[in-house]
């Protein structure tokens, strides 16, 4: 059977269309897997699901050799093409079957395309099924001639979120308040170590837990808040097993930040108050639980909508805003407006309802 061609531009939408490849992956299709990001080819290489990664240069793209080329080896039967490359030569390529997933204009790039639309539209008007993110999306492919019957809202696929928990031997008395800080930067500990100082005063049952982004820094986290509360119990993960009675446990395993959030009262999401553009906002939200995050959120800022909607966004700048959210959220927590689970698995099936019929 013909393989499945999968583009990604980079690994970004590689992780966003992840849970409807391996979905595709385990009714026995055949992926190939191509991508334009030079910076994504040791992640690439990574990655299982695929039969074969393959990077196509931007001259390639543009040109059209790249993708002449693939069609000749691989003789694809269908083209999944992920949110937004959309280089002539690619949205032109000879394919049985084309769909696009995720799909979304900025709007910069509607300027572009309403510009170009003699060229984009019959571009456009060879795909099979345009698969939206949102409303706004579908009206702006609308007013760009492409057909309604091939247009479809089912949700943006990064908030599809299949957690695999570990088991893990280690729990909480049931009268502590658990606050945990996963994925975690150097110069955040130090906002969030102070930031439970002043919490810890009124909650005295109060337990944080930090998870360094870099496993490989937990001993220095683990210095750094024995010289902020010498007189505090701080243990590192590794050496407690059953329940932990301390004040401060720094994660040094791999795997269990899920559990730590699926435990606590109220969770900060690190990459968030440094500019390294955040981390995955939903892993705590999946369990309902409250979100903290700093400003620097640019890579998943379609997320924090998500989490607005959901009633669990709560957007901090520093100490005080920590401090002061925390300690509402704590004698307060707030009610999701939504089942972040059913969601997910909605938007997922949708998209996979429809790639099966097509396909």
């Amino acid at each position: 059977m013909a393989p499945i061609w999968v583009h990604t531009p980079s690994v970004g939408e590689y992780l966003t269309v992840k849970p409807l490849l391996e979905l595709l992956k385990e009714n026995n299709y055949r992926l190939v897997i191509t991508y334009s990001s030079p910076r994504a080819g040791d992640f690439m290489k990574m990655q299982h699901l695929g039969e074969a990664y393959i990077r196509f240069p931007l001259w390639g793209l543009i040109t059209g050799i790249s993708v002449k080329r693939f069609l000749q080896k691989y003789r694809p039967r269908a083209l999944i093409l992920v949110e937004s490359d959309r280089y002539p030569a690619l949205l032109g390529a000879k394919v049985p079957k084309k769909l696009i997933v995720n799909a979304r204009i900025s709007d910069k790039s509607f300027k572009f395309l309403q510009a170009l639309r003699a060229l984009y539209r019959p571009l456009f008007a060879q795909f099979d099924a345009i698969l939206c993110k949102d409303e706004k999306t579908l009206k702006r492919f609308q007013s760009l001639g492409v057909p309604p019957e091939r247009l479809k809202v089912c949700g943006n696929l990064k908030a599809v979120f299949k957690p695999k928990l570990k088991e893990v031997d280690l729990y909480f008395p049931p009268d502590r308040r658990v606050i945990t800080a996963g994925s975690t930067h150097r110069g955040e500990e130090e906002i969030v170590l102070s930031a439970f100082g002043e919490i810890k005063k009124r909650y005295p049952n109060a337990v944080l837990v930090i998870a360094p982004r870099h496993v490989e820094r937990s001993k220095e986290v683990f210095k750094l808040a024995k010289r902020f509360f010498p007189h505090l119990s701080i243990s590192l993960r590794s050496r407690v097993e059953g329940t932990f009675g301390g004040d401060i446990l720094i994660l040094d395993t791999l795997g269990e930040l899920l559990h730590f959030y699926k435990h606590s009262a109220v969770a900060f999401v690190g990459g968030s108050l440094v500019p390294v553009g955040g981390h995955n906002l939903l892993e705590p939200a999946y369990f309902g639980k409250p979100v903290l995050f700093g400003p620097h959120v640019g890579k998943f800022e379609d997320l924090v909508f998500l989490l607005e909607e959901l009633g669990l966004a709560f957007p901090v700048k520093g100490k005080e805003d920590f401090v002061k959210t925390a300690l509402g959220l704590l004698e307060k927590p707030p009610t999701p407006k939504g089942d972040l689970k059913a969601i997910s698995e909605r938007i997922l099936n949708c998209y996979a309802r429809t790639l099966m019929q097509l396909l």
